[in-house]
C-alpha cells in the first residue's frame, strides 16, 4: 500500500528547511516546524507500537491535529496581516483549542479517530488559504506565480486540507463500506499527502533561496 511509504516524503521539506532555516522568514519557519512536528509524531507513534507501549495511537492524533493547526494558523497570522485583523485569527485559534478539549470531554473519546476536530481544523485552514489568495489578487505584487514560495505553500495547504475535510466527514461512512473501497480511499489520500509535502518542499526551497518574484 502507498500509505506505508508515503510518510517518508515528509523528510524532503525537513531537509530543505534545515539547510535554509536561517534564511526563512518567520511565517515560513512555522511551516518548517509544522513538518518537524509531523515527523516527530509519526516516529513516536511507530515507536510506541513497536515497543507495544501503546496499541491505539489516537491520543497522539488528537494532540497532533491541534498542534499542527496552530503552526499553520500562525503562518496565516503573519501572511494575512493587513488583510484581516490578527485578533480574528487569534480568536479562531483560541476557539479551536477550547473546542478540541470540549470535543474530547463530551463527543469523541481520546481513543477515537479525531474526525470532528480534524474536519473543523481543515475547514478553518481552507478558509485561511482562500483569504490569502484573495489578498494576493488584491495586492497584485507577485509577477510570476510559480516563483513565489507563498503560492506553493498556500496551494499545498488548500489541496491537502480540502481533501482532509471530506475524508474526516466521510470517515465513518468509509468504514462501513468494503475493505477494498477503504484501501482505495486511503491510497488516494496518501497521494494527496505526497503532493502536499512535495509542494511544501518547493515552497520552502524557494523561500530559502529567495527565488521569489514579487
Amino acid at each position: 500500500m502507498l500509505t506505508k511509504y508515503v510518510w517518508y516524503i515528509i523528510f524532503i521539506p525537513l531537509i530543505i528547511g534545515s539547510i535554509y532555516y536561517r534564511k526563512l522568514n518567520i511565517s515560513h519557519k512555522f511551516i518548517y516546524w509544522f513538518v518537524v512536528v509531523g515527523i516527530l509524531t509519526e516516529i513516536t507513534s511507530k515507536s510506541l507500537r513497536a515497543l507495544q507501549i501503546m496499541k491505539n495511537n489516537m491520543p497522539l492524533g488528537h494532540v497532533y491535529i491541534v498542534i499542527s493547526f496552530f503552526f499553520i494558523a500562525f503562518f496565516y497570522w503573519h501572511e494575512l496581516k493587513g488583510f484581516i485583523s490578527r485578533k480574528i485569527i487569534t480568536g479562531i485559534m483560541i476557539f479551536y483549542a477550547l473546542f478540541s478539549v470540549f470535543n474530547i470531554l463530551f463527543f469523541q473519546s481520546y481513543l477515537a479517530y479525531p474526525s470532528i476536530p480534524g474536519a473543523v481544523s481543515a475547514l478553518f485552514l481552507v478558509s485561511f488559504s482562500i483569504l490569502l489568495y484573495a489578498n494576493i489578487m488584491k495586492e497584485g505584487k507577485i509577477q510570476i506565480l510559480s516563483q513565489s514560495s507563498i503560492i506553493w505553500i498556500n496551494s499545498a495547504i488548500l489541496i491537502y486540507y480540502s481533501g482532509n475535510f471530506f475524508f474526516y466527514i466521510l470517515f465513518n461512512i468509509l468504514l462501513s463500506h468494503s475493505r477494498d473501497f477503504l484501501i482505495k480511499t486511503l491510497n488516494f489520500f496518501a497521494l494527496i499527502t505526497l503532493i502536499f509535502y512535495s509542494l511544501l518542499a518547493v515552497g520552502i526551497y524557494k523561500a530559502g533561496t529567495k527565488h521569489e518574484s514579487i
